[in-house]
């Protein structure tokens, strides 16, 4: 419940700011794409929609950017509420990092067990093809001796 408390904290602090620096959608918009992130639109006028504190957002995805942007226009003036929402960024980025390192490594090993269980079975059709290959080599020196044995040598040739 913590998280939500401070996301709904974060939400509230940027109305805050967009108010306060008379910022307009198309102004963060291009504040988010000086620093090289982009949030919609549509997702940027909900977050400072009435009523938005209560909304569920995906907060990486949406929230953290604008919170990286808008908060850093204060620069070192920031308030403590400020250097709270973005320490609560750092830690929330710090736990996606980790969780998709363990998932990273999940991906790998999976990928590995795969690829070892695709390499030998390769290797079973492998040789399966070479043990058919090896029949049908016998098969067709047998049939050759076949024709040569009970059909006379000039019945062989191919008529004119």
């Amino acid at each position: 419940m913590e998280i939500e408390k401070m996301k709904r904290k974060t939400i509230k602090r940027l109305k805050e700011i967009k108010s306060e620096q008379g910022l307009t959608i198309p102004k963060i918009m291009d504040l988010l794409e000086e620093r090289g992130q982009f949030v919609s639109e549509s997702t940027i006028k909900r977050v400072f929609a009435d009523g938005s504190e209560e909304q569920s957002f995906r907060y990486q995805d949406s929230i953290a950017p604008i919170a990286d942007v808008l908060m850093d226009i204060y620069g070192d003036t920031s308030s403590l509420e400020d250097a709270d929402s973005l320490r609560h960024i750092i830690r929330e980025k710090n736990k996606l990092i980790e969780f998709l390192m363990i998932k990273l490594d999940e991906k790998e090993l999976d990928f590995d067990s795969r690829k070892t269980m695709y390499e030998e079975r390769k290797n079973i059709y492998d040789s399966n093809i070479a043990r058919l290959e090896q029949q049908i080599e016998r098969k067709d020196a047998l049939i050759e001796r076949l024709l040569n044995a009970y059909l006379p040598a000039d019945s062989l040739s191919v008529p004119e």
